[in-house]
């Protein structure tokens, strides 16, 4: 197709530390039909699947090599007008798509709704879990080597970021977060985001979501196997994607971190597909 500048690049991502399908990889699988759901409500899609060579499996080089594949995407995608939206396994995918925005929107922020904190650095991370340092290499603070090597990627400042849902902390990760400059709010918190986004918007001039879905509360289903109780409900984050989409542009999306084996009767596969659908309509009425 001709991709006009209101089209959607839905970008697939199926990977899980590195394995292609597995837990959190399943997820961008199983959401196969969020294109046509798109089509169906008038939006226009380009689908385009990633994937490395089959033989890589370890974690760090597959991942950073699936981080560029995501960035020359996503540039792709803005060079051709689209709106870039990210389906993927792991939340540190979202650094591909950051970098790959990073010449088209200089003045970019990220909201990032997710349970945890993914704050954690390879001193801190007893885990040893690529995707618990997610935002902390978005914002220069780990892997610097490495994110240097994925094509455009700049440091988000603190500043420019906004936590959404925000729970499930490790000891290591909290004291470094509370003094870092990023705004945090639980989900009590974000009922009431409007001085938050307000203060975000004056500082970008455009905002990517990022859509952990286990941000939401696990007893709509768990979305995976690191769920946390006290979380955001859908009307929550349509509620602050609606408040964002007042006060700043919303350029591009990711969604992340879903593993169907932990859904029940595709709740929160539901939830999934209606939340893209809303992404898609505001960051096109953006544009």
């Amino acid at each position: 197709m001709t991709a006009n500048h209101q089209s959607i690049a839905l970008l697939s991502a199926p990977y899980d530390s590195g394995h292609h399908g597995k837990r959190m990889g399943a997820g961008p699988l199983a959401l196969s039909g969020a294109a046509d759901r798109l089509r169906g409500r008038g939006h226009p899609v380009r689908e385009q699947s990633l994937s490395v060579r089959p033989e890589w499996q370890a974690e760090l080089e597959t991942s950073f090599e699936l981080h560029r594949l995501i960035a020359d995407a996503t540039t792709g995608a803005r060079a051709a007008g689209e709106v870039p939206v990210l389906l993927s396994g792991n939340c540190n995918a979202t650094l591909g798509v950051l970098a790959g925005l990073s010449a088209s929107a200089p003045r970019l922020g990220l909201v990032w709704f997710d349970a945890h904190g993914d704050f954690n650095t390879p001193d801190t991370d007893a885990n040893a879990y690529l995707d618990g340092q997610a935002l902390a290499m978005i914002t220069g603070r780990c892997w610097p080597a490495m994110t240097a090597s994925v094509p455009g990627f700049h440091a988000i400042p603190d500043d420019r970021v906004l936590m959404i849902g925000t729970r499930a902390l490790d000891d290591l990760e909290a004291g470094p977060l509370k003094d870092s400059r990023i705004t945090t709010l639980n989900a009590a918190q974000a009922r009431d985001s409007t001085a938050a986004v307000t203060a975000l918007a004056a500082r970008v001039d455009a905002v990517h979501i990022h859509l952990d879905l286990d941000a939401y509360d696990p007893s709509i289903a768990p979305a995976n196997s690191y769920a946390a109780p006290d979380g955001l409900f859908p009307a929550d984050v349509g509620a602050i994607l609606h408040e964002l989409s007042g006060q700043t542009r919303i350029s591009s999306a990711t969604l992340a971190s879903w593993d169907p084996a932990h859904d029940i009767n595709h709740r929160l596969r539901d939830v999934a597909l209606d939340v893209v659908d809303l992404l898609a309509t505001l960051a096109r009425s953006d544009r």
